[in-house]
Formats: structure tokens, sequence, C-alpha cells
């Protein structure tokens, strides 16, 4: 794979209509489904949806995957997260890789301080990933800056998946290519994240849990 043709991770809520090369690319959030696509970055983090219940349920009712399985998309730092269940599920499942995703490096400011200040922040995440490497998982670290990237470096994940977070205030391109590089540098390689496609259509199958 070139510089100029990054490995590319598209989050979506359902799987059973894609190819195998497009189900490869795509992060798995069924918690997501009853949300227009646009909204996906913001709506994962309220307190409203149990992302990881909701992608627990979804794996039990399915099929393993035999190939081609999506990465799971997991919210590293749900207190109620049991990592055992959560693997034990992923393996049946036939799932392979995750990803922090939904991150609380989506927030800025005043609520990203309060967050770290009870240890919601991007170390909390990557140090998930890194028990879950342990355990035999291929762990993608999302990143939405470069001090991020380097704490995920620093842990030895060496996949980070660059988001350029809701609101980035800077071009894409630039922005990526550069940090692309440094994580390059750094010995890692980077992933490129796309945006949901709005055409999705999002149908809720059931009441998740609040």
């Amino acid at each position: 794979m070139t510089a100029a043709t990054p490995p590319i991770l598209r989050p979506r809520a359902e799987v059973d209509a894609l190819t195998p090369a497009e189900r490869a690319r795509t992060i798995l959030l069924p918690a997501l489904a009853p949300f227009a696509p646009e909204t996906w970055p913001l709506v994962a983090l309220l307190p409203v949806l149990d992302i990881n219940g909701a992608l627990r349920a979804a794996l039990q009712m399915r099929r393993p995957f035999r190939a081609a399985a999506p990465v799971a998309g997991l919210f590293a730092c749900d207190p109620f997260l049991r990592l055992s269940d959560m693997a034990a599920t992923l393996r049946r499942s036939g799932i392979t890789r995750v990803v922090n995703f939904p991150t609380v490096q989506i927030f800025e400011g005043e609520t990203a301080a309060a967050l770290a200040a009870v240890g919601y922040r991007a170390e909390a995440e990557f140090r998930l990933l890194q028990r879950l490497a342990e355990q035999g998982f291929s762990p993608i670290a999302c990143a939405t800056s470069r001090r991020a990237a380097d704490v995920a470096l620093g842990f030895g994940l060496r996949r980070i998946l660059l988001h350029p977070g809701v609101s980035p205030g800077h071009d894409h391109a630039s922005w990526w290519a550069e940090l692309a590089g440094h994580v390059a540098v750094e010995g890692g390689e980077a992933l490129a994240w796309a945006a949901p496609p709005i055409a999705q259509v999002s149908r809720p199958r059931r009441r998740m849990r609040l």
C-alpha cells in the first residue's frame, strides 16, 4: 500500500449488504443504526447509548465472520466494559481487529479537561487496546492529534487511525499528510478515516439499553 493510497476505514452500523472488501474496511458500530450518519461522531459519545453492549448483542445474533471480518469499534473508556466477555464474543464472531472508536478525544476544551481529570483520556483507551493486543487481537489506535498518536506509539501500538475530529480547524489533506509522515518516521502505519456513508439507511431494530 503506497503513501498515496493509505488503508481507509469507514464506520458503519450494518455490514450485511457489503462486499467482503468493503466489510474488511468497516468499523462496526451497530448502536448507531437509529441515527443519521453525519451525527455519529458526537452521538456515539452521548450517555444514551450502550456502544459495547449493542456490539456484543449484534454479534451474538449473527453467524461468525468466516472471512473479511470488520473492525470492532469499542468505547474503550466505558467503565462497565467487561473485557473478558467482550474478548470472548469477538473471538466467537471471527473478529480479530479492534479500534478505540468512539473516542473521548473528540471532546475539546473544558469538557476534555474535565473528562481527563477523572481518567477518561486517550491514555486509558490505548491501555485497553494494549490489553487486547496481549490477548491476541490486532489493535488500531484512533488518534485525533500528534500528541495522541505519539502516546499510542509509546504504548507499542503501530497502526494509527488518524481522525480529523468534529471541527478540525485545519486543512484536512495537509494535516493528514504531515501526521501520517510523522507516524511513518516513528515506525507506525497511518490509516485514513472516511466519513460514514450518508446514503446508509438507519433503522432502529430494538430498544437500546440506556
